[in-house]
């Protein structure tokens, strides 16, 4: 008998999953004899006060050991061979209480709750879900630059109260534009589709992008960071934050940008210098800039984030679109097939 436990930070209820039908999605692994459960891990909601927004950020930032975990909640992984989960805090001590633990699956697209060194010691496979939240987020990419290229915060008029005369000349179009994007996984290859017809040119610069799948996509793949950044009327970040890469868009990188460009941010927010922004922003090294991700979150008040008039600030709200639980459970069956089939994984972390 194999064991599949559910684990519930807290944000993901029981009534969430039963509801949609995901119980019931288990019964296709019949055959090979499996037995699904429900648990809460509210070891990091707890530690935070309650506040879901702050445990999920400080997992992101600092990882898992921070977490505390109950004795309840330990021994109900103890039997586990798959367990499946969104924001729980997988530390050592997570992995050395179950004992059984074949396969983790994680509904997010990174895997900074989860301690990998523990995870390989203990041999267990971590997947990830990268592309869970792929297609709204690349709606949304291209929403902020339309709205920055329309000027669409500066022309509303609702709520208001009174007319706006609009001014020729200051807007621009995506025809005969170049969109640059930062990376070419699966939420920038989406972004790239859905800019095709706007009649723009699309160019990528990430090592690891496909030459066949760029050329099929009538996208560029140029050779450097800095020819991206110059060329780019809009510059659309999608790459992974590594240690690498943290604070990798800095003020070198913007200065490079053209004065009518935009830069638009709906991956991590630690892959931008914020510091280096606001002053590109403040003194109009670029046009504008859209932004979802922030260092610290929510922004607190009088943050020239909020201040700016050249920015669109968004609160992390890009992934929203969409029934996000239904989003983040296909990853994991498609892994618990492969497990059960002796497949290759399709996001294997480790």
């Amino acid at each position: 008998m194999t064991k599949i436990v559910f684990v519930s930070e807290g944000l993901i209820t029981k009534q969430d999953l039963e509801v949609r039908g995901i119980p019931q999605m288990f019964d296709e692994f019949k055959e090979y004899g499996v037995e699904y459960a429900f648990t809460e891990d509210l070891g990091a909601l707890n530690k935070a006060g309650g506040n879901m927004r702050e445990a999920n950020l400080r997992l992101e930032k600092e990882g898992p050991d921070w977490v505390e975990h109950t004795p309840q909640f330990l021994e109900s992984i103890r039997d586990a061979d798959i367990i499946i989960m969104h924001y729980s805090g997988a530390d050592r001590r997570f992995f050395e209480a179950a004992q059984r633990l074949k396969l983790l699956c994680v509904m997010r697209s990174g895997v900074e709750n989860v301690d990998m060194k523990a995870a390989k010691e203990h041999g267990v496979t971590v997947c990830a879900s990268p592309g869970r939240a792929a297609e709204p987020v690349a709606d949304f990419a291209v929403t902020l630059m339309l709205a920055l290229m329309r000027r669409l915060p500066r022309n509303d008029m609702g709520g208001k109260g009174e007319w706006k005369d609009s001014v020729m000349g200051l807007e621009g179009m995506m025809k005969n534009s170049t969109v640059s994007l930062l990376g070419f996984g699966a939420i920038a290859r989406k972004v790239a589709k859905r800019l095709q017809g706007f009649g723009c040119s699309i160019i990528t610069y990430d090592p690891w992008a496909d030459p066949e799948t760029a050329k099929k996509m009538d996208v560029e793949i140029v050779g450097t960071i800095e020819e991206l950044f110059q060329r780019a009327d809009f510059l659309s970040v999608h790459a992974r934050l590594t240690p690498e890469n943290h604070g990798m868009i800095n003020e070198r990188l913007l200065t490079l940008m053209k004065p009518t460009a935009y830069l638009v941010n709906t991956a991590r927010a630690g892959l931008i210098d914020e510091e280096a922004l606001i002053k590109a922003l403040e003194e109009h090294v670029i046009a504008g800039a859209g932004i979802d991700v922030f260092s610290d979150e929510p922004l607190p008040d009088g943050h020239p984030f909020l201040k700016l008039d050249n920015i669109i600030a968004t609160p992390h709200v890009a992934g929203n679109g969409g029934d996000f639980i239904l989003r983040s459970i296909e990853s994991p069956l498609n892994e618990i097939r492969h497990y059960f089939k002796e497949e290759p994984y399709s996001y294997k972390m480790n």
